[in-house]
C-alpha cells in the first residue's frame, strides 16, 4: 500500500491560509491593504478581544458589484493578474487572490460592498470557507468587512495566540506601519471602541512623528534619484538614535517590507554615518522599476527581491552621504566661524571649546582615589581631554577615557549589585513607554522584580516605579523606559544590561578635564586588571610599538 497520498482539498486550503494568515494582525494587514488598492481616501479598522473575536474594517473606496462579491473569497481569485507577465509588473499590494480565500477558511467572514453606480449594496456571509447567505443590504459607498472567531475551526493554531492584549498591541503596529504607505490617507483604529490611533491624513514627516512620539523638527528629509531608483529618506540624526530598529520603516514602491536581507543592506549602509552609536527612527521607502523587482517570494508578500542588491546599496549611501552632508550644513554659525560637527556617542557627549579648570572626581568609584602604587609607565598627555597618550614598554597607548571610566564603574556596580537591598521610593517615578513595550509585559516585570525593581501599571502608556536597588537614582529613569521596549529572556543578561547602560551615564564624557590623580587611577585599574574593552565590547585602547612608529615616518 502507497505511503505517499495527495492531501484532501481542505487540509491543503488550512495549510495555505495559515502561510498568509498567522494572527490577528495579518487579517488587519490583507484588509488595509485591499483597501488602499480599492482608492480609499478614509479607512476604519476596528477590534474586540485583540481581534480573536472580531475584527471589523471599512473602505470609502470603489467597492465590489454583486458578481465580484460571490467570487473574492474562492482561491486565486484575482483583478489583478491576467498573464504570467503581469506578476512581473505588480503594482499594486494584493494580486495572488489569496488573501480573502485565507480570512475565509480560518474565521466567519461578512463583507458588505457598493460601487459608485450601484443603486444596492450586497452582503455575503462565509463561515470557514462555505458560503452560508447573499443578499442585498445597505451601505452608502465602499466596502466593510467583518471578520468574526477567527481560528475558532483550527484550536491547535488558537492556541499558538498572545493574551488579547498582546494581539491588539500588535494589530496597532501594523496600523501604523501600513499608514506610511499613503499618509494622506485618513485611518483611524478602535479598540474595544476606544480610539487607539487617529491619523487625519498629511506629511509623510508629520505622520512618521506621530507614530513615534518624536519631535518632528528631529527629522530630517532627502529625495535623490540614483537611475533607476528613487530614494526617499526621513531619518533622525546621531543626536537622536535607538539601541534597537523598532522604529526604522522600510517601503519599496510604497508597499511595508519586513525583509532581513534589505535590512542587512540598510544597517549596512547605516554604518558608515551611524556607527555603533545607535539606530535612528524613520523612514526609507525605496520607489524601483516593477522589472527590477520581485514581490512575490513570500505567502504574505513582507519579503522582496532586487535584480541588482549593490546598486540599491549604493544608491542608499549617496542618499545617506547627501542628508548627512544636509546636516553638517546646518552647523555653520552666523558669525563667520565653523563650528565643530557634532557626533554622538553612548550619550550626548561633545566637544567643548571652554572649559572650566575645576578638578573634579568620580563618586562612583570606590573611595576618592585610593592610595596609588607607583606608575609603571609614563603619561605623556591627554589629547583633546578626550584620550590618554601613555608611553610603557617602548609602545604607546591611546586610551579612551569615557570608555575606560564607563568599564570601571561598570566593574564596581557589579560589585556593588550582588549585595544591594531594594528601597521603596518616596516619590514614585512614571515611566513613558509605548504600545510594544507591553508586550511580554509579565515577563519583563517578572525580570525586573529579579533585579530589585518593583514597577506598577498606571496609565495608558505610563507605569510607575515604585522600588529600585538603592545605589540607582532618579537617572534610571531614561534606560528603564529604553530597556522595556526591547526583549530579553535571560535575568542575568538583562541586569547586565542595564547596568551597562547606566554605567555609561555615569562614566567621564568626551571633553572633560580630569585631575591627575583620577587619570593615574584609572590607568592604574586598567593595567592591574587587564581590562580591554568597555563594557559594550568596544576596545578601551589601542597602541602603536616603535617599529610601526619608525615605518610610518620612513626611519626603517
Amino acid at each position: 500500500m502507497s505511503k505517499i497520498h495527495i492531501l484532501p482539498e481542505e487540509i491543503k486550503s488550512k495549510i495555505a491560509a495559515g502561510e498568509v494568515i498567522e494572527r490577528p494582525a495579518s487579517v488587519v494587514k490583507e484588509l488595509i491593504e485591499n483597501s488602499f488598492d480599492a482608492g480609499a481616501n478614509f479607512i476604519n479598522i476596528s477590534f474586540r478581544d485583540g481581534g480573536i473575536k472580531e475584527i471589523s474594517v471599512y473602505d470609502d473606496g470603489e467597492g465590489m458589484d454583486s458578481e465580484d462579491l460571490k467570487l473574492c473569497y474562492k482561491h486565486h481569485a484575482t483583478s489583478k493578474i491576467k498573464s504570467l507577465a503581469d506578476i512581473f509588473k505588480i503594482v499594486t499590494f494584493g494580486f495572488r487572490g489569496e488573501a480573502l480565500a485565507s480570512i475565509a477558511r480560518v474565521s466567519k467572514l461578512t463583507i458588505i460592498s457598493k460601487t459608485f453606480d450601484s443603486p444596492i449594496a450586497y452582503e455575503i456571509k462565509i463561515e470557514y470557507g462555505k458560503e452560508k447567505d447573499f443578499k442585498p443590504s445597505r451601505l452608502s459607498q465602499g466596502t466593510l468587512v467583518k471578520v468574526e472567531d477567527l481560528f475558532s475551526n483550527l484550536p491547535a493554531r488558537k492556541a499558538f495566540l498572545k493574551s488579547p492584549r498582546s494581539e491588539a498591541i500588535k494589530i496597532l503596529e501594523i496600523v501604523k506601519a501600513l499608514s506610511l504607505c499613503h499618509p494622506e490617507i485618513k485611518i483611524q483604529a478602535k479598540n474595544e471602541k476606544r480610539t487607539v490611533f487617529l491619523w487625519e491624513g498629511g506629511t509623510i514627516k508629520s505622520l512618521i512623528s506621530y507614530i513615534t512620539g518624536i519631535e518632528e523638527n528631529k527629522f530630517q528629509e532627502i529625495v535623490i534619484e540614483k537611475s533607476p531608483y528613487q530614494i526617499h529618506l526621513v531619518l533622525t540624526d546621531t543626536s537622536t538614535l535607538f539601541s534597537h530598529t523598532k522604529y526604522i520603516y522600510t517601503l519599496v514602491n510604497k508597499r511595508l517590507i519586513k525583509d532581513e536581507k534589505l535590512n542587512r543592506i540598510i544597517l549596512s549602509a547605516f554604518k558608515t554615518y551611524y556607527g555603533n552609536l545607535g539606530f535612528p527612527a524613520g523612514l526609507i521607502s525605496i520607489k524601483a522599476p516593477y522589472h527590477l523587482v520581485d514581490v512575490n517570494v513570500h505567502p504574505a508578500k513582507w519579503e522582496i527581491r532586487f535584480k541588482n542588491e549593490k546598486d540599491i546599496f549604493k544608491a542608499l549611501d549617496s542618499a545617506l552621504e547627501e542628508l548627512f552632508h544636509l546636516k553638517r550644513k546646518s552647523y555653520f554659525v552666523s558669525q563667520g566661524k565653523i563650528s565643530q560637527f557634532k557626533v554622538k556617542e553612548d550619550l550626548p557627549l561633545e566637544y567643548n571649546q571652554e572649559f572650566t579648570k575645576k578638578e573634579t572626581t568620580i563618586s562612583s568609584f570606590p573611595s576618592i582615589f585610593p592610595c596609588q602604587i607607583k606608575p609603571f609607565y609614563k603619561y605623556l598627555g591627554t589629547f583633546l581631554n578626550t584620550y590618554f597618550l601613555i608611553e610603557k614598554d617602548k609602545e604607546l597607548y591611546i586610551i579612551d577615557q569615557h570608555a575606560l571610566s564607563e568599564r570601571i564603574i561598570f566593574e564596581n556596580l557589579k560589585n556593588k549589585f550582588q549585595k544591594a537591598l531594594s528601597q521603596e521610593l518616596l516619590i514614585p517615578i512614571l515611566l513613558k513607554i509605548s504600545d510594544s513595550a507591553f508586550i511580554n509585559w509579565e515577563e519583563k516585570n517578572r525580570l525586573l522584580k529579579e533585579a530589585g525593581f518593583e514597577l506598577e501599571l498606571f496609565g495608558n502608556n505610563e507605569v510607575i516605579l515604585k522600588k529600585m536597588p538603592t545605589f540607582f537614582k532618579e537617572d534610571i529613569k531614561s534606560i528603564l523606559e529604553k530597556i522595556l521596549e526591547e526583549d530579553f529572556s535571560n535575568p542575568e543578561d538583562f541586569k547586565l544590561e542595564i547596568l551597562k547602560r547606566y554605567s555609561c551615564l555615569l562614566a567621564r564624557k568626551k571633553g572633560e578635564i580630569l585631575s591627575q590623580e583620577e587619570i593615574q587611577f584609572l590607568i592604574n585599574e586598567m593595567f592591574s586588571k587587564n581590562l580591554k574593552t568597555c563594557p559594550h565590547g568596544r576596545p578601551l585602547y589601542f597602541k602603536l610599538s616603535l617599529s610601526e612608529i619608525e615605518s610610518r615616518l620612513k626611519r626603517r
